[in-house]
């Protein structure tokens, strides 16, 4: 798996700045989502190898 520099995040596609910045709130502050928005942005960072496949998410 990709290690990913929190200082170099300006560097990586948009879709991966809005895929970090959507786990973190979602980690963080636990704020409610749907299947299908998890499923968006988890893909993304999945796609760029920062974040190991899920194997028990279901597509929406």
């Amino acid at each position: 798996m990709k290690k990913l520099d929190l200082n170099k995040l300006d560097e990586e596609p948009i879709e991966v700045q809005q895929a970090v910045a959507f786990y973190a709130s979602h980690t963080i502050s636990e704020v409610r989502v749907t299947t299908e928005e998890r499923y968006k942005y988890y893909s993304v960072l999945e796609d760029a190898g920062l974040l190991e496949s899920l194997k028990s998410a279901v597509k929406p």
